[in-house]
């Protein structure tokens, strides 16, 4: 998911020559790299290293069995289709961000939410809405999907899934029929990592080439044990 010092440590232990991650080294631009900031100093590591770095950030998000496929089919939707239309007419034939569905029948929120936390391997949920309110329409983003909150209500979700929710976002769903879970960003994007993983090795494979597509040490799932979880 991301490409943090123990990641960066771990990548070369192995000998790795090109690391691929799904969130970028830098979401911000700098005027400078060097070692006094965090983000200077992990680009003078990577430098160091001679270890490339591929992201694949919002390109993932919109791919068919992307993050935000992978995220609909364990929620268990059927009929799905992206949640977002591009504007461009020539993109509008491409995935685009998040997904909306049918469960294949008509089930309880806090019934349904309770199971997703297992599939998501969450031991929390933060929700707005009546937990016996009956939901059939779900919609979902991976990640940080606040945006596509009025999307979703318009397109008809009893519920609209996503990793994380802005304060300001979410309030306007309390005026509403919707109801919104917020599941947890790394939780609900983690799990195309290992679809990607599979996909990479695949294609080496059937290009007869020797290479290995390797995870790294799973640290998302370390920190959270290390908190107490």
């Amino acid at each position: 998911m991301d490409i943090t010092a123990d990641v960066l440590k771990d990548a070369m232990n192995k000998n790795v020559d090109l690391i691929i991650s799904h969130h970028p080294v830098l979401f911000h631009s700098i005027k400078s790299i060097n070692d006094c900031t965090a983000a200077g100093a992990q680009l003078l590591s990577l430098l160091r290293s001679g270890i490339s770095v591929y992201t694949a950030h919002t390109n993932l998000d919109k791919a068919r069995e992307g993050t935000d496929d992978t995220l609909a089919e364990l929620l268990g939707l059927i009929d799905v289709r992206p949640l977002k239309t591009e504007a461009d007419p020539l993109a509008a034939s491409r995935p685009s961000f998040g997904r909306i569905g049918y469960l294949p029948e008509k089930v309880k929120l806090q019934s349904f939410l309770e199971s997703i936390k297992t599939r998501l391997r969450t031991r929390s949920v933060d929700y707005i809405g009546d937990p016996g309110k009956e939901i059939k329409v779900v919609a979902s983003c991976a990640g940080a999907g606040g945006d596509l909150i009025e999307t979703a209500s318009k397109k008809g979700a009893d519920l609209f899934i996503t990793g994380e929710v802005k304060y300001h976002e979410a309030l306007p769903v309390l005026d509403g029929t919707m109801a919104l879970a917020a599941m947890g960003h790394y939780e609900t994007e983690n799990p195309a990592m290992a679809r990607l993983i599979q996909r990479l090795q695949n294609a080496v494979y059937a290009l007869q080439y020797k290479i290995e597509v390797i995870p790294s040490i799973d640290y998302g799932i370390y920190f959270r044990r290390r908190l107490g979880e």
